[in-house]
């Protein structure tokens, strides 16, 4: 369960939502009107809000756009912490679409969920195999349901249980009963070869507690995304000094993305051609990209250059493709300054306005553009330091790693200044490294 990391819906104010959801659906232009309702009331938190989304949950239509927009309506209202929602909510757990029941069984996790009935449905849905497994083990997890956990250890010593179930089941008896026996298990899991195993696999590490498994989740072969996940979520608030270099050490490394620090599932093939290799950068499966970008640093930049300009157009619609192209001009040294030219060019068009402010290739293209010509995009830094102005934490972060080796430097001061406010940062892994650059100095 997670955001809509793209709101590409168009958008609706809170009375034209409200609107939509008082029509009768054979009055509406398009039956997704419904969905598209519901995913905007997010935006427009408060009692009316709430009793919409109520009317819509407890809905016994049989009617397909009803159906979806129900289950975003038990989504939205979780998101809300609606916790007056937790009765109808927990109604849904008995109904016959998976997919409701699966959302409202997330739901009442986010919303703390008390009722030991109902917590109960959820542990008795583990019987059925034609349920979410692993969403309801995380689930009765992030609910504390220790007086469950006979139902969820069954998937402990199930040799047919896929490993995202047996991942979460795993997680589930560290975290509700400090039983790590099987903890060992998920650092196979980190390097199994379908992404989304891998994928659920840092997951469970995160629920599991299990910090001594971030160094294998880091070195994972999936989205970035995921690695800085499981920093946020395993590195202790309070830490000493000591801890604290460590941590920036570590989140400067993930920032950077050097391809030689991720695990590769199979072996180089020094006989690719650079356009097979080019063409891996946008695979969906990460692995794939990583292995890619190890066999193309063997290369050098003139070789390379021809065919990704062949591949450029296409790559600018590609998010995926865009992170790995920038990945690759930041882990090779050596590119033209005509191929330089453009490298700036794309990480411009990277960090403008059409994309979402957070996403994978930003802090990359921030890294480019100070490396490439910092006197030219120095004047930019202090819009990338501004979280009114950019929301994403790694943005920012990669803006003081970005000024950092140059604050020393005569004309650069100015700007220790920027650090002292980022001291200051909504974000704590901004603020450590602000204090990390001003101990370094001092």
């Amino acid at each position: 369960m997670k955001p809509n990391p793209f709101d590409n819906l168009p958008n609706l104010s809170k009375e034209e939502a409200t609107k939509i959801l008082r029509t009768p659906i054979d009055k509406l232009n398009l039956s997704s009107d419904y969905y598209k309702a519901v995913f905007h009331l997010y935006k427009y938190p408060g009692s009316e809000t709430e009793k919409l989304l109520l009317s819509l949950v407890e809905s016994n239509s049989d009617q397909h756009p009803i159906i979806i927009a129900r289950r975003k309506a038990v989504e939205v209202l979780a998101r809300l912490g609606c916790s007056d929602s937790i009765p109808a909510i927990g109604k849904c757990l008995r109904s016959d679409d998976s997919y409701l029941v699966e959302n409202s069984a997330w739901a009442l996790a986010q919303l703390s969920c008390k009722d030991s009935s109902l917590i109960h449905e959820i542990a008795c849905l583990l019987d059925d195999p034609s349920q979410n497994r692993r969403v309801l083990v995380q689930s009765l997890t992030k609910l504390g349901a220790k007086s469950e956990f006979s139902r969820i250890k069954i998937f402990l010593g199930d040799q047919s249980a896929p490993p995202g179930v047996k991942g979460a089941a795993i997680a589930a008896a560290a975290k509700l009963l400090g039983e790590t026996e099987q903890l060992y298990k998920l650092k196979d899991y980190l390097l199994l070869p379908r992404q989304n195993d891998r994928q659920c696999a840092v997951q469970d590490v995160i629920d599991s507690g299990s910090i001594e498994l971030l160094p294998s989740a880091l070195r994972s072969p999936v989205a970035p995304s995921f690695r800085l996940r499981a920093v946020e979520a395993l590195w202790p608030e309070v830490i000493s000094l000591e801890e604290r270099i460590q941590l920036v050490d570590v989140i400067d490394a993930l920032i950077i993305e050097n391809p030689q620090d991720i695990d590769i599932l199979e072996p180089y093939n020094k006989n690719l051609e650079i356009e097979v290799l080019i063409k891996e950068l946008f695979s969906t499966d990460f692995a794939h990209a990583y292995l890619s970008l190890k066999n193309l640093m063997d290369f050098q930049p003139k070789d390379i250059w021809p065919v990704i300009v062949r591949y450029w157009e296409r790559a600018t619609k590609d998010y995926g493709a865009l992170y790995f192209f920038m990945l690759l001009f930041n882990s090779i040294s050596g590119w033209s300054e005509e191929s330089t030219l453009d490298i700036e060019e794309l990480a411009l068009y990277c960090l403008g306005d059409q994309w979402p402010g957070y996403m994978k290739f930003r802090p990359l293209c921030i890294i480019s553009l100070m490396h490439f010509n910092p006197l030219k995009y120095r004047n930019y830094v202090s819009d990338w330091l501004n979280p009114s102005n950019t929301s994403f934490w790694a943005c920012r972060y990669a803006a003081l790693m970005s000024i950092e080796p140059y604050l020393e430097e005569e004309g650069w001061s100015e700007w220790l200044l920027k650090v002292r406010e980022s001291v200051k940062d909504p974000h704590r892994f901004v603020r450590e490294k602000a204090q990390i650059i001003l101990f370094n100095i001092n």
